[in-house]
This record gives structure tokens, C-alpha cells and sequence, in this order.
């Protein structure tokens, strides 16, 4: 009886010990560059506003998000800077200041959700 204990244990060792040697050689998954990312826009502001993202010195138009309502719009996600140097922008057609959104530190399958408030100034960004 003892013998059999014994030889049990040793299998559910040794079983266990090679399934958590083969779980820790796998490699993870790559990050999917083409993922797109969503960014929904709640403008509180009472004038339209042209949003962009923009990277160091450029900016690429994403559309507009009428005054007093909500917009979607998506992006790949390669077209992120990784360096932290990308961000949004809400530029207002009435002709205000625009305003420029903290950076972005955003993974693959991530979204962004940005509230403009009536003071641009006093906006929110979300990355989830």
C-alpha cells in the first residue's frame, strides 16, 4: 500500500512538473499592427470640432464631431507612436485655440473614449 502511495505521487510530480515546463516555453503572441483602434469622441462643446491625431510634427484628420453630440472613429494601430509623442487633437471650427489630449499609451485591441467639455481645457481621455 505504502509502494503504490508512493508511486502515485511520483507521476502526479512528475506530470506536473512537465506541464509547467511547457507552458513557460511558449512564446507570446505578437502584437497585431493592422488592429484597429477606436477612439469615441462626446463633444460637450458648443461648436463643431475637426478632430486629428497627430505624431511629432504631423497630423492626420479623423473627422468631425458635431456640437453637442458623439462620434466614432478608428485607426490602425501601427500609426501610433510608441515613443509616447502621439496625441489627439480637437480643433474647434468656430476658430478657439485648439486643444491637445495627454499622450497616448495605447495597446492593440485597446479603445479611447475623450470627452470635450464646453472648456476645452477641462476634457477627459480614457484608454480601456
Amino acid at each position: 500500500m505504502h509502494l503504490v502511495r508512493s508511486v502515485l505521487w511520483g507521476v502526479t510530480l512528475a506530470t506536473g512538473i512537465a506541464g509547467c515546463r511547457h507552458r513557460g516555453t511558449e512564446a507570446p503572441a505578437p502584437a497585431d499592427r493592422d488592429a484597429a483602434v477606436i477612439v469615441e469622441v462626446e463633444n460637450h462643446y458648443y461648436g463643431d470640432v475637426v478632430i486629428y491625431l497627430a505624431r511629432g510634427g504631423q497630423r492626420q484628420r479623423l473627422g468631425m464631431v458635431t456640437a453637442l453630440s458623439t462620434a466614432e472613429f478608428k485607426f490602425p494601430w501601427r500609426q501610433l507612436s510608441l515613443t509616447g509623442t502621439s496625441r489627439l487633437v480637437a480643433y474647434p471650427i468656430a476658430g478657439a485655440r485648439s486643444y491637445s489630449s495627454d499622450p497616448l499609451y495605447v495597446q492593440p485591441g485597446q479603445s479611447i473614449s475623450w470627452t470635450l467639455e464646453s472648456d476645452l481645457g477641462r476634457s477627459s481621455l480614457s484608454v480601456f
